[in-house]
């Protein structure tokens, strides 16, 4: 039978190995919760790594709307989207800042829709005209600016006419007048030159696609989105008419064309 000391020695000892087995279970549970977190973790970089590179975590499609002179393409090069890019790194803010730095894009808008498709939409600056410059061809926007072109996008000047024979400020007066012109008209427009009259020095010649003339002030440049109305009404079986379009009265009328009848006075025809 043991006594009492030896009784107290087994006692602790039973204490003491039962507080070593409940600190090694909680160190254990600690361990196994651990490499359970670790694995989850490594899983979920697994899974990761696994859709990026795949096709399922590429852009599907990008799509653009609203542009009128600018190609698709050109937009999406401009956005500095690549088919390749993944679509959830994609930040529409940095998007849109890229094309609304562009000079031909007044605003844009960037969304990321469902299935990994990206819309673009712009609203791009209304493009007046063309012309030559130091032997560079350079395209006119109706704020004023004025882009060099190169063999990329010289396509443009298929939307515009052909401007002839003004200087910088009478320039920005022809501006002024083509803001309430629809781009359509515009895109109808062959070429305008300065064609001074008597009356009128600053005078334009409009030549349409359509082979006719329209002589008009710039003041009245507005006039030319009832180009196909007021045009209708003249008899057009001789040919190809010349157009005279007064502001003043909102009327245009169909006579015979400067270099035809002496009686209208004009500079140009004169100098001819």
């Amino acid at each position: 039978m043991l006594d009492y000391d030896e009784k107290k020695i087994v006692n602790d000892n039973y204490l003491i190995n039962k507080h070593k087995n409940k600190k090694r279970k909680k160190v254990f549970k600690a361990i196994k919760n651990f490499c359970f977190l670790c694995g989850i973790i490594l899983g979920l970089i697994v899974l990761i790594f696994l859709y990026f590179v795949s096709d399922y975590s590429k852009i599907y499609h990008i799509s653009v709307h609203g542009n009128i002179y600018l190609k698709d393409k050109d937009i999406i090069k401009i956005s500095g989207i690549d088919s390749d890019d993944r679509f959830i790194l994609l930040i529409p803010n940095i998007i849109e800042s890229r094309l609304n730095n562009s000079p031909y894009i007044e605003n844009a808008k960037v969304e990321k829709l469902d299935g990994n498709l990206i819309k673009i939409t712009v609203n791009e600056y209304k493009q007046v005209a063309y012309f030559y410059e130091n032997y560079e061809t350079k395209l006119l926007l109706i704020n004023n600016d004025r882009i060099t072109l190169n063999e990329d996008n010289l396509y443009l000047i298929n939307n515009v006419p052909l401007l002839e024979g003004y200087v910088s400020e009478q320039i920005n007066n022809i501006l002024r007048g083509f803001k309430q012109i629809d781009y359509s008209v515009i895109n109808e427009i062959s070429e305008i030159h300065r064609y001074p009259f008597s009356y009128d020095e600053n005078m334009l010649e409009v030549i349409m696609k359509d082979g006719n003339f329209c002589f008009l002030s710039w003041t009245g440049l507005s006039m030319l989105n009832d180009y196909y109305k007021i045009n209708s009404a003249f008899d057009k079986s001789q040919g190809n008419v010349c157009i005279y379009l007064d502001e003043l009265t909102k009327s245009g009328y169909a006579s015979s064309c400067p270099w035809q009848d002496t009686n209208i006075s004009s500079d140009k025809a004169n100098n001819e």
